[in-house]
């Protein structure tokens, strides 16, 4: 016959075991939560610069909502949780595979210390905690993990391109949209010639460099693109498409951009061109992130149509 007091010892062990488990989530959460917000605060010096990734200032907001939404569905309860971290927390290979990429982050942030704006560290470091996270993931909720894609994605946006790339970029956009300036005013009559990333009407000298080729307009369609396809959850078909349209609408909207700035320089040649320069490019932001976000609501709509007649 039991004793009245011998359910103690089963409720000290009940009481101590869920210590134990909330302090191995704990643990396991506050690693990741470290790891994002010091590789955070290594790109912060790019987002902050005001050229072409400000949009970065996003990701520390976006990536966690996607990762939380995504890790809701897993369906990994806190019992489940907790055996595979005790079984992760004595896996000598795990471990070791830990320390060995924190040791590496180390040294990546000493040597962005010395130089911020170098890309390849930068590089370097997003792709190790990316893979950290990615063998994380993988040992707690095995191929489900693949789920995170667009998490991953989202951070890799965030990092500014290689320059070489980023070089090569601005200068395929400077010349597609000048060549497409000339002939949309040609075609509307105006003469204009042009010498290098130079335009010329009558006479009057409008240069297309890096501000005009569209870069910052065109890095951040991709962003707002692939954003809101995984807000919408769009399938992958609708979210190239999406994509595709990013892409299509930032060249389509900074062309249209530089036709304006062309013929304004042409019928008020004593303006001042730079404040004008200015405030059509933030429009033009504006009205490209409008036209991605409709396209994106119309795939959307198409996605939940397709579905219902499936269903139906």
């Amino acid at each position: 016959m039991k004793s009245p007091d011998s359910s103690l010892p089963r409720s000290t062990a009940s009481g101590d075991w869920r210590a134990l488990a909330g302090t191995r989530a704990f643990a396991f959460w506050s690693f990741l939560s470290l790891l994002y917000v010091q590789l955070a605060f290594a790109l912060m010096p790019s987002w902050s610069d005001g050229t072409y990734y400000d949009y970065g200032w996003l990701v520390p907001f976006l990536a966690p909502f996607f990762f939380l939404t995504r890790w809701r569905e897993s369906g990994l309860d806190a019992a489940q949780l907790d055996e595979r971290l005790r079984r992760l927390a004595v896996s000598l290979p795990m471990m070791g595979l830990v320390l060995a990429g924190v040791a590496l982050i180390t040294l990546l942030r000493m040597t962005q210390g010395a130089d911020s704006g170098w890309r390849t560290p930068l590089y370097l470091h997003a792709f190790t905690v990316l893979g950290l996270t990615a063998a994380l993931l993988f040992r707690l909720q095995g191929r489900s993990a693949i789920s995170y894609w667009a998490c991953a994605i989202t951070v890799l946006l965030a990092v500014p391109l290689p320059s070489q790339l980023e070089f090569s970029l601005i200068h395929g956009l400077t010349t597609g949209v000048l060549e497409f300036a000339l002939f949309v005013n040609r075609m509307l009559g105006l003469p204009l010639m042009s010498q290098g990333e130079t335009i010329f009407a009558n006479g009057i000298p409008l240069q297309v460099s890096d501000g005009c080729s569209g870069i910052r307009s065109f890095q951040s369609g991709i962003f707002a693109g692939f954003v809101l396809g995984e807000f919408l959850r769009l399938p992958l078909l609708s979210r190239l498409v999406l994509l595709a349209s990013g892409l299509g609408l930032a060249f389509f909207m900074n062309g249209c951009r530089v036709i304006y700035l062309v013929r304004h320089a042409v019928a008020y040649p004593g303006s001042d061109l730079q404040k004008v320069h200015d405030l059509s490019g933030y429009v033009s932001l504006t009205l490209t992130f409008v036209l991605i976000a409709t396209v994106g609501w119309l795939l959307g709509r198409l996605d939940e149509s397709m579905k219902k007649r499936r269903q139906g």
